[in-house]
């Protein structure tokens, strides 16, 4: 029994690896109104369901981000967000990674982005950095609204640009 236990330990951690836990996160979400200011929400309420079984390349898993949680300098604008973005129904922005791939300098990470009930490949351009048991990733990339199903978003007379710049920037320690 012992044996079979111990076997099963081993394969377990075998397939799955390393859990990755955060330990810092900063997430940022950049747009603009045409004609006005930018917006700059973040938030830090980022959950990783990451493993890393080998190096870099073998980190698998998701990643949730609390977008009811997005504040910027505004309140009142914020508001307006959170209602035109519908994140009383849906809000969890989910990712899964699909594949990790090292470019010249740089990584790319491939998957999946669940956001406003819509599912979506999403790649983003990363410098990862492994030092012991921690990852560090600093990721960027950018969303269209009108690819989740978000009719324009109007504040007063102003109409928000239909791009979102994503920045990912979390630290995350393997267990």
């Amino acid at each position: 029994m012992k044996t079979i236990m111990l076997l099963l330990t081993l394969t377990t951690g075998i397939l799955f690896g390393k859990t990755l836990i955060v330990q810092n996160a900063l997430v940022k979400a950049h747009t603009e109104v045409f004609g006005d200011s930018t917006i700059d929400p973040q938030t830090s309420a980022l959950v990783s369901h990451l493993q890393m079984p080998g190096d870099i390349a073998s980190i698998h898993g998701s990643v949730d981000v609390n977008v009811r949680k997005l504040k910027s300098d505004n309140h009142k604008r914020d508001e307006h967000m959170v209602e035109a973005i519908g994140s009383d129904t849906y809000p969890v922005a989910h990712y899964t990674f699909d594949k990790i791939w090292k470019n010249t300098k740089t990584y790319t990470i491939s998957g999946m982005l669940t956001f406003h009930g819509v599912k979506r490949p999403l790649s983003f351009n990363a410098d990862i950095a492994q030092n012991g048991n921690t990852v560090k990733i600093k990721a960027k990339s950018y969303i269209k609204l009108s690819d989740y199903k978000i009719k324009p978003i109007k504040l007063l007379f102003l109409t928000v640009r239909d791009r979102i710049d994503l920045a990912v920037d979390v630290t995350l320690k393997a267990k």
